[in-house]
């Protein structure tokens, strides 16, 4: 939280979003992490699923981070871990799933193959590896 000392927390009103003071996302259950590794134990590939804790917005979640390793690629992990986050997000009550990612980018397309439906481009949005502002595509996906 802006302002507040390292290892303190003011105390939050309520109804806004994120964990309870003094608890992070990952150990407060509101950012489930997932990983899949290959036969060797290297990790392969991560998703995360960002939910909400805001008063009007908990039919709502957020993929995060998806990401896969380059040598595990073309290999299904991107369709499964984001497929395994939606089976937990409909769990939880969540009926709209949302996500940004590189606008162009490979994973926009594989996102739009999956059902999901691009609503923006946010101009320069976020860095790339080497430091570039790159486009960022905004998507939702129902779920039924």
């Amino acid at each position: 939280m802006t302002g507040a000392a390292p290892g303190r927390h003011r105390r939050r009103p309520a109804g806004l979003d994120g964990p309870p003071p003094g608890r992070r996302p990952v150990t407060a259950g509101d950012l489930p992490v997932w990983t899949a590794r290959r036969q060797d134990g290297a990790l392969a590939g991560t998703v995360g699923l960002a939910l909400t804790r805001k008063a009007n917005g908990t039919h709502r979640a957020e993929i995060v981070k998806l990401m896969v390793h380059p040598g595990s690629r073309r290999q299904g992990l991107a369709a499964r871990l984001p497929a395994t986050a939606e089976q937990t997000a409909r769990r939880h009550g969540v009926s709209l799933l949302l996500l940004d990612t590189e606008a162009g980018s490979d994973a926009e397309a594989l996102y739009q193959g999956a059902g999901w439906t691009r609503f923006g481009v946010v101009p320069g949005y976020a860095t790339d590896p080497l430091g570039r502002l790159r486009d960022g595509s905004f998507s939702y996906k129902l779920l039924a």
